[in-house]
């Protein structure tokens, strides 16, 4: 179960008029045609988000769709329907981590850091940065970053088409 407080934004909600047989199955298959046809590797599972406290509290259902091969360090996007009469309101989050991003991130902040200060204090930083992000790689990230591209096109197309 996913807690709320797990989940970030990824893209903008989305509400689609008409929506009859628009629920997380169809999501699903739409999102796995789409994805096929672009080969574009995706695994789904389902899941369910946990909200509110004690007393109230909310459970909703989600799909949850992730990279197969890299489960544990890519994000993993969460997606929840909900309906109002004919009309249904999809939102889309991600959550876990992404190891390449936060070594990215990390490296940056440090170099930052860095400017302005003395050559120990510079020498001594960029050791310590280098040795806590060893496997950082810029191919690696430009291939996840091209991973979430694409897979936000298709999850708009299946959405909005």
């Amino acid at each position: 179960m996913i807690k709320i407080e797990e989940l970030r934004d990824y893209l903008p909600a989305a509400r689609v008029n008409d929506a009859s047989g628009f629920d997380l199955n169809y999501l699903q298959s739409e999102i796995s045609k789409e994805a096929a046809q672009n080969d574009i590797p995706v695994a789904f599972y389902y899941d369910k988000v946990k909200s509110g406290n004690l007393f109230n509290r909310e459970i909703e259902d989600c799909l949850v769709i992730h990279h197969p091969e890299h489960k544990k360090d890519y994000y993993s996007i969460c997606i929840r329907v909900k309906r109002q009469g004919n009309m249904a309101y999809v939102t889309i989050n991600d959550f876990g981590e992404s190891k390449q991003i936060n070594k990215n991130a990390r490296a940056e902040w440090a170099k930052e850091d860095r400017k302005g200060k003395s050559l120990s204090y510079k020498i001594g930083s960029s050791i310590g940065s280098g040795l806590h992000n060893i496997g950082r790689s810029k191919k690696k990230l430009e291939d996840e970053q091209f991973y979430y591209d694409a897979l936000d096109g298709i999850i708009k197309k299946a959405i909005f088409e």
